[in-house]
């Protein structure tokens, strides 16, 4: 299977028949097999667990659109984006 579509379904019908119980051992075991997928599933899994920079986004996010703030003509992106790079700019 050449195409990443084609290993994509082929990838879904295995995990399907037989669900993985270590997820780093299945794909270096099938890193050749699925070699569009492979990079894609060693950046998914090399992210850690807990991050508390994700956990302030999500907290920043929840205070900005909140009852007091949702009358602003600024997308939430717009409005994160300069209050997590207050310091720089």
């Amino acid at each position: 299977m050449d195409s990443a579509a084609g290993q994509l379904n082929q990838y879904i019908s295995e995990i399907t028949e037989e669900p993985a119980n270590n997820a780093l051992q299945f794909w270096c075991m099938r890193r050749v097999r699925y070699s569009k997928l492979y990079k894609l599933a060693e950046n998914l899994l090399s992210g850690p667990a807990l991050q508390a920079y994700v956990e302030r986004v999500f907290s920043l996010c929840g205070m900005l659109t909140a009852g007091r703030r949702n009358r602003m003509n600024r997308s939430l992106e717009m409005r994160e984006f300069l209050k997590m790079n207050a310091n720089v700019l």
